[in-house]
């Protein structure tokens, strides 16, 4: 097998509601201006990016560019961990954002201007470093499954959402607007689930909860900040808990989410571990970089720098 020296370009057509394919000609003639070499792929349904990213390492490519948001590079990074080709370590892993909410994108303060941010991946050599990947096990379908996660994962009322937008989107209802909805929805009829929470082999949490999360990263729901002290190459998985409040005392909370002070609330709890078990009576979704990948009971460890990224922190 020859490796190839050039970029592997993976274009969601989904990613920002068809806002990636369609600025992809743009994106593509930078690249060009900048005498970077690719080959391009675009993706025709859900979850193509991860068969594409394996066939890519299969055919010798050690960097892939992701054209998209945080779902497709979700699913990126889930196609580097299901091939045996090659450690994912030794793969390098780019973005263009063109997603809705781009949380992964704004750690690494990569630009969402193209110019910008096709310069930085011409600096690629220059701005590559190592980062940690989790590794998340949950039920599906009342089977095992595993996926990988390079920012954040939830529980409780954020995978609620989640779940009632990904019906959504089945049914082929999308976009700002559908979240919206499915925000709203969720929110009215959430109620707190009792949570387990053990964090290296110990008991973190036990009780009801408003949600748990988990980051490698600081930054989700375009720019909320449930886990602000998180960094993403520390060995590391950070924890907080929202416990039991009210939905009105929840929404008077909100401004902190994005500040990244929400520590200084008495009902959240946080810590920080390499390996995270967690349960919920009766049971809770789980949502991993804004994907849906089953319900607890939940294991989640990491992978210290699992992969290599190009980063302008």
């Amino acid at each position: 097998m020859t490796i190839q020296s050039a970029w592997n370009v993976i274009v969601s057509s989904r990613s920002g509601g068809g806002k990636a394919l369609e600025d992809w000609p743009d994106i593509a003639k930078l690249l060009n201006n900048k005498g970077i070499d690719f080959s391009e792929h675009i993706t025709d349904h859900a979850y193509h990016a991860i068969e594409l990213a394996k066939e890519a390492v299969r055919d010798g490519y050690r960097k892939l560019l992701v054209i998209g948001g945080d779902g497709a590079m979700h699913e990126v990074l889930n196609g580097l961990y299901s091939q045996s080709e090659v450690s994912p370590s030794e793969v390098t892993l780019g973005l263009i954002p063109v997603g809705s909410g781009n949380d992964w994108s704004r750690l690494h303060q990569i630009p969402h201007d193209y110019k910008k941010a096709v310069e930085l991946i011409a600096g690629a050599a220059a701005h590559t470093r190592v980062q940690d990947v989790a590794r998340v096990h949950t039920r599906m379908d009342g089977k095992p499954y595993c996926r990988y996660m390079i920012n954040i994962g939830g529980l409780g009322f954020d995978s609620e959402v989640c779940h009632r937008f990904d019906l959504a989107k089945e049914r082929g209802h999308a976009g700002d607007k559908q979240y919206l909805k499915s925000l709203l929805t969720g929110f009215l009829s959430y109620k707190p689930l009792r949570f387990r929470v053990a964090v290296d082999g110990e008991e973190f949490y036990r009780g009801p909860a408003f949600s748990v999360a988990l980051g490698l990263g600081k930054y989700c729901g375009g720019g909320m900040m449930q886990t602000p002290d998180a960094v993403p190459d520390d060995g590391l998985i950070d924890v907080t808990v929202v416990g039991k409040l009210s939905k009105w005392k929840f929404l008077l909370k909100v401004p902190s989410l994005f500040k990244g002070d929400i520590f200084k609330h008495k009902e959240v709890t946080h810590t920080r571990g390499r390996q995270v078990e967690i349960s919920a009576a009766p049971y809770s979704y789980m949502e991993v970089d804004g994907e849906p990948v089953g319900i607890t009971p939940v294991r989640i460890e990491v992978i210290p720098a699992g992969v290599q990224v190009v980063s302008n922190l």
